[in-house]
């Protein structure tokens, strides 16, 4: 009667690991990791996915884990998932960055809002392109990807086993400057348009000089702005399912994971 229990009591030790690294998942993961998402129901997402993994690791699971194992890699599974979600999270802020590169040259930077997704203040168009990145995350697949990215690195790093501390530095490193990247690319077209009114305008206050170049200039850059990112998400789609794509795959390259089993078509 008491062999059920003992079997428990055995399994808690490596139960708790599994917990830790995807409990660092669920707290730094894109819309798992959002702050609008009450403490309890990420607390029962994180152990939802616990339950659900950890039968499926099988042999993975260490032999005779004991308490003390717990706490001395419980930093270390916390810091694998924390980085496997910070990775992609980092990458979905090029809607910010291109939001803030196109608010600076347009004036739309005077008045910010509250990101709710990171409770920062945060430019109109950043909030606006970041939603839609969450919005192509969520619809593509992202998620799901990214739970699978999770259980793929019992396989490929084992509980209590060594980490590579470099590699998650460098992951973080490399999907900071795409991050960069992508915004600048998502960016470009607004910026090049806001470019060439600028220009124009310069034209027309050296040929009307009484005309109020900043009133005029002020509106001219704001409805351009607006029109050309309308017309950019809707022709976008592609940038931002890589933007997506090349996180999953930055973090699976960083921890030597297989190919993805969700692959996007862009």
């Amino acid at each position: 009667m008491n062999l059920p229990a003992l079997d428990i009591f055995m399994i808690l030790p490596s139960l708790a690991l599994v917990f830790f690294r995807v409990s660092g998942m669920v707290m730094t993961a894109p819309i798992f990791g959002s702050p609008v998402i009450p403490m309890r129901i990420r607390a029962a997402l994180t152990l939802v996915l616990t339950l659900v993994t950890f039968p499926l690791l099988g042999n993975q699971l260490p032999q005779n884990a004991t308490l003390a194992d717990v706490i001395a890699g419980a930093a270390g599974e916390l810091m694998i998932g924390a980085a496997i979600g910070l990775g992609l999270t980092i990458m979905l802020l090029a809607g910010e960055v291109a939001g803030t590169l196109i608010g600076q040259q347009a004036g739309l930077v005077l008045g910010e809002v509250v990101n709710p997704l990171q409770e920062h203040q945060a430019s109109v168009l950043g909030q606006i392109y970041t939603v839609v990145l969450a919005l192509v995350f969520l619809v593509a697949g992202g998620h799901r990807a990214l739970v699978a990215a999770v259980l793929d690195t019992f396989a490929v790093i084992p509980l209590l086993a060594s980490r590579d501390t470099q590699s998650m530095v460098l992951l973080l490193s490399e999907t900071l400057t795409a991050a960069f990247v992508a915004g600048i690319r998502i960016a470009g077209p607004a910026m090049i348009a806001l470019f060439l009114a600028a220009i124009s305008l310069a034209v027309l206050s050296r040929a009307m000089p009484q005309l109020n170049i900043l009133t005029v200039g002020f509106t001219v850059h704001v409805f351009l702005a607006l029109g050309v990112v309308w017309l950019g998400l809707n022709s976008c789609e592609g940038i931002l399912l890589e933007v997506v794509a090349d996180g999953l795959d930055a973090v699976r390259a960083a921890f030597q994971l297989p190919p993805g089993r969700v692959r996007f078509s862009y």
